[in-house]
């Protein structure tokens, strides 16, 4: 297994992560700071550059009074892994630690994923349960919505 280290926050990889972002999302930019973005790098032993990236940023859309805080809905808009590092199992592992962290405080996360990646789809069902959403969940026609944990869990 590939030694590795996650971080909460960009520190001073802000650069590499977008460009590690748009390596994937070629008109990718950083979530906007209303959406409370929340970020997770990673890096490993004997790569010099950014190994993955997670964006969680907040899903609440609704009413509120003005001097309430922002309910949080962690929605997981990203995760990336350089394709330099794949197929080591780091995809899942900060997959996992980002799901329970956006977990502790939420009941749920969602995960969205673009439905033509196929893949994808199939990597965050089979290899971390997440669930598809109801069809009443889904928002937009490109993308799947999932939900972790699932229903039960």
């Amino acid at each position: 297994m590939t030694s590795a280290q996650i971080a909460f926050g960009l520190g001073e990889h802000e650069e590499a992560a977008l460009a590690l972002l748009r390596s994937e999302w070629p008109l990718a930019e950083m979530p906007s700071s209303v959406n409370e973005p929340r970020f997770w790098t990673m890096t490993c032993l004997g790569f010099s550059g950014l190994a993955a990236l997670a964006v969680v940023a907040n899903g609440f859309r609704g009413a509120q009074a003005a001097d309430d805080p922002r309910p949080y809905r962690p929605v997981l808009e990203y995760l990336v892994v350089d394709r330099r590092v794949r197929d080591r199992r780091l995809g899942r592992r900060l997959a996992r630690h980002v799901l329970r962290q956006s977990l502790m405080d939420a009941d749920e996360v969602v995960v969205e994923v673009e439905r033509e990646r196929v893949g994808a789809v199939r990597f965050w069902i089979e290899h971390l349960q997440c669930a598809v959403a109801s069809d009443s969940e889904q928002t937009e026609a490109r993308v799947v919505r999932l939900r972790w944990p699932p229903a039960g869990q």
